[in-house]
Order: structure tokens, then C-alpha cells, then sequence
């Protein structure tokens, strides 16, 4: 919104030509979605307390957590109100990715306040029936998969070479290919479009995601912490994918409307850090499902828009082993009757063996760390 009221002001001031940087936007949606954190938190925490919107922990798990019951959830309501406001601030609001994120983000939000919502009713964990979590995930999956294959134009592959004569690079050659093509890590020329295959494929990344980010939400601090630094990297992927230069110089595809996901994504980012604040060992507030589900899903969704899916199984590599564990104990009980795990998901498994429960967040922390920065170096290893 403010792009649009200064920018085209930039004749009468100069100084709003700054609002045509992504950079500063991405600074501003970070700044704003944290200091929204910060002033609305504490009352809707309180807020939460009256209510009696307490967790319900499972009596099945770690004897640490049963400390926990009580304490207020759905604190997920705050990142989405502030990630949905900082966005409405400081993005294009004529940029169709931004503007399916923000309808994502908002089904998703409905389906996890539902299921936080009848787990404090009912007072039991179950929540929201399995069936219909998935229903609201794979209609968001199906819509951006559908968006992706029949309409978005953005997709292109570019290369340059030096101009001897003028000591410059040029680029030689622009190449539009549909958005549903999968490129690979390590690759700069071998890419497949899936066609018609590729609307089952976004379904199963938003699923995927958004079930292994809920999965994490376990311990104090870990799946937010762990979504900070997924986003981080995310917001590197962004801006380099909508930067023609950039993208070409690294060979990766150039998503003309790519870089104005960076401000959604610095949005995230500075919700998540405004969250982690009362959200740290001992939290005085949990996500809640409403922040977990949605949350997961946005990511998968805008791994899809810059076309590199397949690089949340590195960056994202935590999560996914997170949600792979829960995969593998139920798959090997039904088989052996045996568990590989002491419990899963995998956080629980290692405080079943003896960690402290800020050991696993902290240890987890510098895993997603590295698998960002592995991630990140996937662009110039190819």
C-alpha cells in the first residue's frame, strides 16, 4: 500500500524513490511485523489466559511437558495478524504471487484455529479431524498447482556472456519455459517439466510442509526458531531468483515477480522473531496450530513460486526429518510392532534419551542453520 501512494509520487519528493527497492520494503515488512509482535502480544497473551486457551499435552509424552499444561496457545493469530498487516503495508498489492500467499495463509490460519479451537473445547488433543486438515491443505495446494501450470508466465531461463569490445556482460539469450518445470540442485541444465503432474506435486509440497512445520511444534522456540532461519534463506532465494543478473549469473531460473516475495518473506521473518520472544524456554505462549499449519504451508508455497522445491528438502532438512520420523515409527510398528524411536517426532526421541529439552531446540537450531547455508551454496554449485 505505501508503494503505491509514494512511489508514483517520486516526482514531486525524490526521496520516495526509495519504495521501488525490494530491499527497503523487506526492511520495513520485517521491522513492522516485529514491532506488531511486540505491541499486541502481551494482551492477546492475557487475553488467552481468561479464555482459558490452554495447551492440551499429550500424557503420552515427556513428564517435562505435563508443566506445560495450561499455558495459553493459538499464539499463532499474532504472526498471522502481523505478517497479513505488515504485507498490506509494504508489498505490491497488484503482484498475484503476493496475493495467493496472503489467501494461503489465510485458509490455512482458519483450518489450524479450528482444530486449536476444538482441542480447547473438547479438552482432549485430537482437535480437527485428520481428513479435514487435509482438505483445506490440499485445496491450497491444488489452487497454487493449478496457478502455477495453467496461468503464471513468469518462469525464464537466461545466460550472457562477456562483450569484449565494451568489457561488459550481455545477455544472449532469454528462454520462456512453463512454471511447471522442476529444476534440480547441483544442475544448471537438466530440468523436467512435469505438465499436468505438476498440480498433484504443489498439493503434496504445501501437505508436506505444513504437516512437518505442526509436527515440529513440540518443544519451546523450535518450530519458530527453525522457521526464522528457513525463511532467512528463502528471502536470499527470492531476491536472487527476481534479480535478472543475479539469476543469470548463477544459472538458476529467473521469476520476473519473485523478488516481491522477499517482502512477504521479511514479514515472516520478523513475526517469527517477535513470536520466539514469549515463545522461548519456559514459553509464555505456544503457536497453536493456527500458526503451524499455516505457516508451513506459505513456505512450501513460495519454495514453488521461485522454483526451487526441491531445495526445502535441504534448507528445510530439520523439518523434514522431523516429519520422516513420524512417517518411519508409524510404517515400522505396523510392520515389526516395534519402534525405531522412543518417541516420535525425532525432538522427543532425544529428550526421551536424556537431553534437556533447551539442548534439543539450541542443537536443532545449528542443524537448520547449516542446512540453510548448504542450501544457499547449492547456487553456486553447479
Amino acid at each position: 500500500m505505501l508503494y503505491q501512494i509514494f512511489y508514483p509520487l517520486r516526482e514531486i519528493f525524490f526521496g520516495f524513490n526509495i519504495f521501488r527497492y525490494i530491499t527497503f520494503r523487506t526492511a520495513g515488512a520485517v521491522a513492522t511485523a516485529l514491532i506488531l509482535v511486540f505491541m499486541f502480544a502481551p494482551n492477546i497473551i492475557e487475553q488467552l489466559k481468561k479464555l482459558n486457551f490452554g495447551q492440551i499435552v499429550r500424557e503420552d509424552g515427556p513428564e517435562s511437558h505435563l508443566a506445560k499444561t495450561g499455558t495459553p496457545t493459538m499464539g499463532g493469530l499474532f504472526i498471522i495478524g502481523s505478517v497479513l498487516i505488515s504485507v498490506l503495508l509494504w508489498g505490491k498489492l497488484d503482484n498475484i504471487k503476493i496475493i495467493l500467499l496472503t489467501v494461503s495463509l489465510i485458509i490455512l490460519s482458519i483450518a489450524g484455529f479450528l482444530d486449536d479451537f476444538l482441542k480447547i473445547k473438547y479438552k482432549n488433543s485430537k482437535g480437527l479431524a485428520g481428513k479435514y486438515k487435509i482438505f483445506f491443505q490440499v485445496f491450497v495446494g491444488a489452487i497454487i498447482g493449478i496457478y502455477l501450470y495453467y496461468f503464471d508466465k513468469s518462469t525464464f531461463l537466461m545466460s550472457f556472456e562477456l562483450n569484449q569490445l565494451a568489457g561488459i556482460f550481455e545477455t544472449v539469450k532469454v528462454a520462456q519455459v512453463p512454471s511447471s518445470t522442476l529444476f534440480l540442485p547441483f544442475f544448471d541444465t537438466f530440468y523436467i517439466d512435469l505438465k499436468i503432474f505438476y498440480i498433484p506435486f504443489a498439493i503434496f509440497v504445501v501437505v508436506s510442509m505444513s504437516n512437518a512445520v505442526n509436527l515440529t511444534d513440540g518443544l519451546d522456540g523450535l518450530a519458530i526458531g527453525l522457521l526464522i532461519i528457513m525463511s532467512v534463506a528463502l528471502a536470499v532465494l527470492c531476491y536472487v531468483s527476481g534479480n535478472s543478473l543475479v539469476a543469470t549469473y548463477l544459472k538458476i531460473p529467473f521469476i520476473s515477480d519473485a523478488g516481491e516475495v522477499t517482502v512477504f518473506v521479511g514479514a515472516l521473518i520478523g513475526a517469527g522473531l517477535g513470536f520466539l520472544w514469549f515463545n522461548a524456554h519456559p514459553a509464555q505462549v505456544f503457536m497453536g496450530d493456527v500458526g503451524s499449519l499455516s505457516l508451513g504451508g506459505v513456505l512450501g508455497i513460495i519454495a514453488l513460486f521461485i522454483k526451487h522445491e526441491l531445495l526445502l528438502v535441504i534448507i528445510g532438512a530439520v523439518y523434514v526429518a522431523e516429519a520422516f520420523s513420524v512417517v518411519l515409527q508409524v510404517f515400522y510398528y505396523k510392520m515389526f510392532k516395534k519402534r525405531i524411536f522412543k518417541m516420535a517426532p525425532l525432538h522427543h526421541h532425544f529428550e526421551k534419551s536424556g537431553w534437556k529439552e533447551t539442548q534439543v531446540v539450541f542443537r536443532f537450531y545449528i542443524l537448520g542453520i547449516i542446512a540453510a547455508i548448504i542450501g544457499i551454496a547449492t547456487l553456486k554449485i553447479r
